[in-house]
């Protein structure tokens, strides 16, 4: 999953499921550093922090908030998550829009969900191996390429001059020492700061992401657990978005005073809502930079569509499938409720 809420284990190290290279040793230094560290640890709380940002947006700049409100009204297929897959002479599919996070909010399933899933005889996610983490950390380390800057490239090199210690500040402020984090590319650090203090928490204590818990539930019934892309893929996806990019995008990140929490009660708060559209609509009014929000949406979004439809339909023509992938994949002109009404289905949404 692209949210790569990942979990390095001691036990998956010391029982030789890694063989390192160099470069393979520093990503699993920094992984273990980024995804693993987080001062809401010391916490016992399991609840996340966070608000909601649109009452603050409608209250600070109300015009940008209307035009935001009814550009998501606009997006096709943008007001729901769930969804019924029809064509004549088959039995009914269905397809879920997730979000890779363990809040209660998103692990209550919408209604409908449990009589469908009941009829089911293939559940296609993402990522078949994201029910087997250590599998996916083995495909993840065995890419090194794609993860770390190559030849004598180092973050600070590639950083503007006025932004080397700017960078450096903020991540010391994380408890991320940037020497560690020196020959690895910026996607690889802003995806790990991704992940919320609260959410490792609560695997910690056993509770899994939305898609992950899909996963394992399918392999406890007997249901075939199949995966529409490879973590190679899912990997390369972000490696091909430019580092320039994606050092704006961290150093966003980075200035925001409560990092990822309030966005990410943002987007739960509207996917519980099933208001898709309105977090595109959202990302697309915060964005500084519009050509380079379009090339990133592109590539991580609308490409990967095509793929998952197209790798989906076998399964689809023989009925009684549930496909279960994040909700960003759902919604627009060329998301997948309707790249699927292309190949011939009726899709219609359930709640």
């Amino acid at each position: 999953m692209l949210s790569l809420n990942m979990v390095f284990t001691s036990r998956a190290v010391s029982k030789g499921f890694f063989t390192l290279s160099n470069n393979a040793a520093l990503m699993l230094a920094a992984a273990l550093t980024i995804f693993s560290f987080s001062p809401a640890l010391a916490d016992d709380e399991l609840a996340c922090p966070g608000q909601n940002l649109l009452a603050q947006l409608e209250k600070e700049d109300p015009v940008r908030f209307r035009g935001a409100v009814e550009k998501a009204e606009a997006m096709p297929n943008g007001n729901a998550i769930f969804w019924k897959i029809e064509k004549p002479g088959l039995e009914p599919s269905w397809v879920l829009g997730t979000m890779h996070v363990s809040d209660p909010r998103v692990l209550d399933k919408p209604e409908g969900f449990y009589g469908a899933y009941d009829t089911i005889d293939t559940l296609a996610v993402e990522l078949a191996e994201v029910a087997e983490p250590e599998k996916l950390m083995l495909e993840f380390f065995k890419h090194p390429e794609l993860t770390t800057l190559q030849g004598d490239k180092t973050l600070d090199h590639i950083l503007p001059p006025d932004a080397t210690s700017e960078v450096a500040a903020s991540l010391k402020k994380k408890g991320i020492n940037m020497n560690l984090m020196a020959k690895m590319r910026p996607w690889f650090i802003y995806m790990g700061l991704q992940t919320r203090g609260c959410d490792i928490k609560r695997r910690a204590r056993g509770l899994k992401v939305l898609d992950e818990s899909l996963a394992l539930k399918a392999l406890h019934d007997g249901v075939d657990l199949v995966g529409l892309e490879t973590p190679v893929e899912q990997i390369k996806s972000l490696s091909d978005v430019p580092d320039d990019l994606m050092l704006q995008n961290l150093r966003e990140l980075l200035a925001l005073p409560n990092g990822m929490d309030d966005i990410t009660e943002t987007m739960i708060d509207l996917y519980d809502q099933g208001k898709i559209g309105m977090i595109f609509s959202l990302m697309e009014a915060a964005s500084t930079d519009q050509v380079a929000a379009k090339a990133f949406e592109n590539r991580m979004i609308t490409d990967r569509n095509k793929v998952m439809a197209e790798r989906a339909k076998p399964y689809l023509d023989k009925g009684r499938t549930m496909i279960a992938v994040g909700a960003a994949h759902l919604p627009g002109d060329d998301g997948l409720v309707e790249l699927l009404r292309k190949q011939g289905f009726t899709v219609t949404a359930v709640n």
